[in-house]
């Protein structure tokens, strides 16, 4: 297991190679993005797509929010209230006043030991955090498969609430509905219309769709990953995507 510090120091390399790679990796000074969709994993190619998300958020924004997905309560919320770090000097831990506040705002579970997941899914995160954000506040809830539109519209009330301070990652894959063999532009077209569709069945998605529901501007898909290019079967339908708004 490679220290925090080495982690970081790896996301660095990334944060150059993204810059090189992607040409128009600059946020707009006039509007940076504050909202991003990225991977879940798995992460040794898939690294890439974080460096550029993180890169693209208001970097003026020193909060942020980390929606992921869990298995293990498919019908609830669960509150992260693990303590994170060091990292280069710099750890994480909410009170647990405020941790208690927000899971009974949004009917949410506060998680324990047992949640594996969550700690793991931030520990890849937290690299990204340190070296290109700077964040020194994080909230990070991850979401059942199966919580229903009554939750799921509590975790859009609130973060509508909270946008103008916090910066906003909601980490989930892409699912086609089957696989094809087409040329990157149409499938890059697919990704776009999904991302843009409300679907009970996807409340990551469904939670991004909401946010930008009152805004004119669509998501922007920087870049995405098809596991067939690394040698994998094309019939994979799961995409990795760095989007923002």
């Amino acid at each position: 297991m490679l220290s925090p510090e080495v982690l970081a120091e790896q996301v660095m390399g990334y944060v150059v190679w993204a810059a090189e790679l992607i040409p128009t990796l600059k946020p707009s000074p006039d509007k940076p993005f504050s909202l991003a969709i990225l991977p879940q994993g798995p992460h040794f190619y898939t690294w890439l797509l974080q460096a550029a998300g993180y890169l693209l958020l208001d970097n003026q924004k020193k909060k942020i929010v980390i929606i992921s997905q869990q298995s293990h309560a498919t019908k609830d919320i669960l509150l992260d209230n693990t303590s994170y770090g060091p990292i280069f000097g710099q750890t994480w831990k909410n009170p647990t006043t405020k941790t208690k506040a927000l899971a009974s705002q949004l009917g949410a579970k506060i998680s324990t030991e047992k949640h594996t997941s969550l700690s793991e899914q931030m520990n890849f995160q937290l690299p990204f955090l340190r070296t290109i954000t700077e964040s020194d506040e994080i909230i990070h809830m991850s979401i059942g498969d199966n919580i229903g539109i009554i939750k799921t519209n509590k975790v859009i009330c609130r973060i509508n609430k909270i946008f103008k301070e916090y910066n906003i990652v909601i980490l989930t894959n892409i699912e086609l509905s089957k696989p094809a063999k087409s040329k990157k532009s149409d499938e890059q077209t697919q990704i776009a219309k999904i991302i843009q569709k409300a679907s009970v069945s996807t409340p990551l998605l469904t939670i991004f769709q909401k946010i930008l529901s009152s805004q004119k501007k669509k998501p922007e898909i920087v870049a995405y990953v098809n596991p067939g290019d690394f040698g994998k079967t094309w019939s994979l339908t799961t995409r990795y995507i760095c989007a923002v708004w």
